[in-house]
């Protein structure tokens, strides 16, 4: 065997095992937590030694834990909506009133900030901020957080889309034909950017949802997030706190299965009206 062919099948096998080590690591970081949920003692086993129900009946009967599963939907729910629409109206004022392109690199370079600083500064600028004012004991100042560092995933995901349709085009040929800027809108771009907007919702909410940082600063006690409910179980009870990661993941996929399924049937919808 040639020396080059060697080298490509020692390449190939790093390659292999490489993959291999990556997902064994992903599904033990992701699964972990699940089966932990089922423990009653697990310590030197691959899998619990004594299995039990309590966890998720601890689940059912905590009113914290339930408590702070609805701030998390409600805050997450808000944010990915509020973004979305913010950055909708965005995109097409820039697409359709500004020609200028160092106007359009602003704005994206604007929306980046957020990834360049830290969590915390973000949310102690925030809590300097709003404390003073009416929004300083609602669940409101956390929306505001949240929409901030939602902004870079939302923004660049809408943005990619509208290039991608020639969404000035479109508006512009939908004119043309008698149609007005809300109608061609509703009409002709939302149904063309309808998979960004999912997207862009989705990460929008994953984000908000997963947030731990500004949460526990920002989130007044009434409204504290699952992420801290986590976090505080996790110091009393890690098997209780592996059942509240699981019914984060239930509810996320849950969320991600329903927002497809909708916006299949708004797409059906539009279809048959245009036919």
């Amino acid at each position: 065997m040639k020396l080059s062919d060697a080298l490509y099948v020692f390449s190939k096998i790093v390659s292999y095992i490489t993959l291999f080590a990556i997902i064994a690591y992903i599904f033990l970081v992701s699964f972990v937590p699940v089966i932990g949920a089922f423990a009653l003692k697990w310590e030197f086993s691959i899998l619990p030694e004594v299995w039990t129900l309590n966890n998720i009946k601890f689940l059912l009967e905590d009113p914290f834990v339930l408590r702070s599963l609805y701030s998390s939907l409600l805050i997450a729910s808000i944010t990915s909506v509020v973004s979305v629409t913010i950055y909708l109206l965005v995109i097409m004022f820039l697409f359709l009133r500004e020609r200028s392109r160092w106007v359009h690199t602003f704005v994206e370079v604007s929306v980046l900030i957020p990834l360049m600083l830290p969590a915390i500064l973000i949310a102690l600028a925030i809590y300097e901020v709003y404390r003073p004012t009416m929004l300083g004991g609602t669940y409101w100042i956390l929306v505001f957080a949240h929409l901030t560092i939602v902004s870079p995933y939302v923004f660049r995901n809408l943005y990619s889309v509208a290039r991608m349709i020639d969404m000035k085009t479109l508006i512009e040929a939908a004119r043309s034909l008698g149609a007005g800027v809300l109608t061609a809108t509703y009409r002709v771009i939302l149904p063309n950017i309808y998979h960004g907007l999912i997207g862009a919702m989705l990460l929008a909410f994953a984000v908000s949802f997963g947030d731990f940082e500004m949460a526990n600063l920002l989130a007044p006690w009434q409204y504290r997030t699952v992420t801290i409910a986590i976090f505080q179980y996790f110091f009393k009870n890690a098997w209780n706190a592996s059942a509240i990661i699981l019914l984060v993941i239930i509810v996320s996929v849950l969320t991600s299965f329903l927002v497809a399924y909708l916006s299949r049937k708004a797409l059906a919808r539009y279809v048959e009206v245009v036919r």
